[in-house]
């Protein structure tokens, strides 16, 4: 093998995994960004599912109210 061609193929070499390397880096990277958003998604699932429980609650009290109110009828 010639000198040049030695040289050629170590440097493909260096370059390929040297692309190898950036993309599991990436991939790594990638993974735990959509892992924290994952949580932060689940966080808010949890916070809504409590904000509809609370509306809900706050629903029955008013209509508890109003129908104490208008109980009596016209005047």
């Amino acid at each position: 093998m010639k000198s040049g061609e030695k040289e050629l193929r170590l440097a493909f070499e260096e370059v390929t995994t040297n692309n190898v390397k950036a993309v599991v880096d990436h991939s790594n990277e990638t993974r735990k960004i959509v892992r924290e958003l994952e949580d932060k998604l689940n966080s808010l699932g949890d916070l809504i599912r409590n904000y509809d429980t609370t509306i809900d609650l706050l629903k029955q009290q008013i209509t508890h109210l109003q129908m104490k109110m208008f109980s009596g009828g016209t005047h």
